[in-house]
C-alpha cells in the first residue's frame, strides 16, 4: 500500500524561510525548483518577498528580486512589498524595492502608499538615497512624498557615505 502525500512543504518552508531571513536557505529552494512567487498561506495571499520585505531581510528580498519575485504583487489586504516594508519601517529594502520597479502609488489596506510611508523616515540621507533610486529609473519625486533635503553640512564625512543595507 502506498502513503497518501500531504501537500508539498518546500513552498510553505519559502515563506518560513524568508520570515527567519536565511539567505542561504531561500537560495537552496529556490535551486530545487520552489516557485519564486509562490503563494501558501491561507487567505493573506503574501508572497515570499512581502514577507522579507516587511521583516527587513535585505539579502532574503535581493535574491527574491534577482530570481524574478513580482515587486508589485499586492496581497488580500491591498499591501504590496513596498507598503509592507514601509508600514514596517524598513528603509533600505524600500531602497531595494524602488530601485526595482517598486510601485511607491499602490494603496494599501489602510489607503496609505509608499510615499506616505516614507514620510515616516526621520534619515535625510536615507530619503535622498531613496529619491535618487526613483530619478534612476525615470521617476520623479511626487509631490505628496515631501521635500528631500540634502545632507546638513558639506564637511559632515558621513553624509557622503553610501546607505548601507541591513544586515540580517
Amino acid at each position: 500500500m502506498s502513503e497518501a502525500k500531504g501537500p508539498d512543504p518546500m513552498p510553505e518552508r519559502l515563506h518560513e524561510l524568508a520570515k527567519e531571513g536565511d539567505a542561504e536557505g531561500v537560495r537552496r529552494l529556490l535551486a530545487e525548483g520552489v516557485p519564486v512567487d509562490v503563494i501558501d498561506n491561507g487567505r493573506f495571499n503574501e508572497t515570499p518577498l512581502m514577507v522579507a520585505a516587511r521583516e527587513g531581510h535585505y539579502k532574503v528580498v535581493q535574491i527574491l528580486l534577482d530570481a524574478g519575485a513580482n515587486v508589485n504583487h499586492v496581497d488580500n489586504d491591498g499591501f504590496s512589498p513596498v507598503t509592507a516594508a514601509g508600514r514596517a519601517g524598513k528603509w533600505p529594502v524600500m531602497r531595494l524595492l524602488a530601485q526595482h520597479g517598486g510601485d511607491f502609488h499602490e494603496k494599501d489596506g489602510h489607503g496609505k502608499n509608499g510615499h506616505f510611508y516614507l514620510k515616516r523616515c526621520r534619515g535625510k540621507r536615507t530619503r535622498a538615497a531613496i529619491q535618487v533610486a526613483f530619478e534612476a529609473r525615470g521617476k520623479s519625486k511626487p509631490a505628496e512624498a515631501g521635500p528631500v533635503e540634502p545632507a546638513a553640512e558639506a564637511d559632515d564625512a558621513r553624509a557622503s557615505l553610501p546607505l548601507a543595507p541591513d544586515v540580517d
